[in-house]
């Protein structure tokens, strides 16, 4: 379990093909310092156990399932990833529940500089991601979704267009300088999970007939 508050950005140093998939190294400056061999850890929103480690590095496996619904088998070495250390009693939930069992990717369709009012101040950001229609039950205006393991809101949410729908998130400068934000082009593929409370609500309502036709 994590929050989506992204603690880190650690960075790919090996990728080594194996038969269930990929094994990856990664370089880690503090959240890996917290971390034990069989810790969880989100990568870009995904959760991994921790294989091995050292003082600066840990190993992580990402099987053919993971590699089929995420955007983990694109990574490289030198690659840049969102860490997050697992939810414990003592830490504060700062974004919402994230079980780092992503839904699906999206895909992301604009990158819009927001210009700062005041010179003092830095620049905002504002996203469009593409999603496939059958998720947008679970996602609802200024309601909670993680991109890439990262909390947040749903600024705006279109009708779909064939296939798909289009939400729009905003980003302050803070999260686009120490989150994979900062890297997003037109184009980029994106880790989503909606949130799961959401889903438990509406995989309950939907055992009722009538409720389970609205929903389609």
């Amino acid at each position: 379990m994590f929050t989506g508050i992204v603690e880190e950005q650690g960075t790919i140093v090996k990728k080594t093909k194996i038969n269930e998939g990929f094994k990856f190294r990664v370089r880690s400056k503090h959240v890996g310092r917290k971390l034990a061999k069989s810790d969880s850890v989100s990568i870009n929103g995904v959760c991994h156990t921790v294989t091995t480690r050292s003082k600066t590095e840990f190993d992580f496996v990402s099987m053919h399932e993971t590699l089929k619904k995420t955007n983990i088998g694109e990574l490289n070495a030198g690659d840049k990833v969102n860490l997050e250390g697992s939810l414990t009693m003592n830490k504060k939930l700062g974004g919402h529940f994230v079980a780092g069992h992503v839904d699906d990717t999206g895909v992301v369709t604009e990158v819009k500089q927001i210009k700062a009012v005041k010179k003092k101040d830095s620049d905002n950001w504002e996203y469009r991601i593409k999603i496939h229609k059958k998720h947008a039950k679970f996602v609802i205006y200024v309601g909670s979704i993680a991109v890439d393991g990262v909390s947040l809101t749903v600024a705006e949410v279109t009708k779909p267009r064939g296939n798909y729908f289009d939400i729009k998130v905003a980003i302050i400068p803070y999260t686009y300088q120490n989150t994979s934000f900062g890297r997003y082009k037109v184009g980029s593929r994106v880790n989503l999970e909606f949130d799961f409370l959401g889903k438990y609500v509406i995989n309950l309502l939907g055992s009722n007939p009538k409720i389970k036709k609205l929903l389609k």
